[in-house]
């Protein structure tokens, strides 16, 4: 089978560069070609010269424009053509239009939400020629908000699949320079100070558990956009003893991830929506043990490893606290290797572009 993956977004830097700022597209492309065997090709735009790259086993060809992107992909002749985002409808209907219905388009969701009305009616457009979508939490419903739009037919193929798994590198020799976090257990937030992360209920759920099960615990907000942060020191404060016991980190590289959720016990999310979870992901991969909300996506990372919470609960998140806290790291790594590498996100890839050739024919 010959997949075309097509990145949308225009890019200004050199291929290679582009290459190393898009490490799930290029552990995606390449777990396809390596664990499924797929023939694979991956069309990005870019904002100078066409060029062409090659990383294991996968051609990269980067084109200047829609017309010589699509005029590219027609021309290789693929069984499939993955695009990945919502937001380009105008360049689906190219795609459709040159490949003649030869070839099955798919559209991988990345977090968006359904725009305005003008976008509703552009995605009916092209929806007639799109044979399915992907997306992380398809079985739990992330799909809905868009088939109550239109956006998406009732009838149409939704797949379940995972956005991406862990980028971390491996590090054998134990290189990384060591975190260490205060707390028994340390358990780390990580995301934005906005009202949509809650951070919140994070420090309410918190003191629910401190002061009954988890009496040495310790919560780590490790945080970027700070909108939200007067709220935040204004709610530690008005801790009392238990102030001492919440933490708010500056930002750190992606490069130090790593060492940070290999510190922390439990991984905490008290999100309401999010299109998949890369921290959710790399934090189980390193043996974390999840602590989050029952949205779509998370519900497809954590599966049956531990039950999830529904948003705003703090009661709820911190009795899961309790159950996490005795959880093993070895049960988190044996889930995480069993359903969080990028052999698993080939293997669901490659079912769903078979479905969706099968219901072209």
């Amino acid at each position: 089978m010959r997949v075309a993956i097509v990145m949308p977004p225009a890019t200004s830097a050199d291929p290679e560069q582009t290459l190393d700022g898009w490490p799930s597209v290029v552990h995606q492309a390449k777990a396809l070609h390596e664990h499924a065997g797929l023939d694979v090709m991956v069309a990005c735009r870019t904002t100078l010269a066409s060029a062409v790259a090659q990383r294991d086993g996968v051609t990269y060809r980067f084109m200047n424009t829609d017309t010589a992107l699509v005029r590219d992909v027609a021309r290789w002749g693929p069984d499939v053509v993955h695009v990945h985002g919502f937001g380009f409808t105008r360049l689906n209907l190219r795609l459709a239009r040159a490949l003649h219905r030869k070839a099955a388009i798919v559209l991988q969701h990345h977090g968006e939400t359904p725009g305005r009305r003008r976008t509703v009616l552009a995605h009916r457009l092209v929806r007639r020629s799109v044979q399915g979508y992907l997306f992380t939490g398809a079985t739990f419903g992330q799909a809905q908000p868009f088939i109550d739009r239109g956006m998406i037919r009732e009838t149409a193929a939704c797949y379940e699949v995972l956005e991406a798994a862990s980028t971390l590198p491996s590090d054998p020799t134990g290189s990384l320079a060591a975190v260490q976090l205060a707390g028994s257990p340390a358990v780390l937030w990580v995301g934005r100070l906005i009202e949509s992360k809650d951070p919140l209920t994070a420090i309410t759920a918190f003191v629910h558990a401190a002061t009954s099960e988890l009496r040495d615990a310790h919560l780590h907000l490790l945080a970027t956009d700070r909108s939200l942060e007067p709220q935040v020191r204004a709610a530690i404060a008005a801790l009392g003893d238990l102030r001492a016991r919440v933490h708010v980190h500056d930002p750190v590289s992606a490069s130090e991830m790593q060492s940070w959720y290999q510190a922390a016990d439990i991984v905490l999310s008290t999100s309401w929506r999010e299109g998949s979870g890369y921290a959710l992901i790399e934090a189980i991969a390193e043996g974390c043990v999840p602590v989050v909300t029952g949205i779509p996506s998370h519900r497809a990372i954590v599966g049956e490893l531990i039950g999830t919470f529904v948003p705003g609960d703090a009661p709820a998140a911190a009795q899961l606290m309790g159950i996490a806290s005795r959880m093993s790291r070895e049960l988190v790594a044996k889930h995480a290797n069993q359903t969080l590498t990028w052999q698993a996100v080939a293997q669901q890839l490659e079912h769903a572009y078979k479905l969706a050739v099968y219901s072209r024919a």
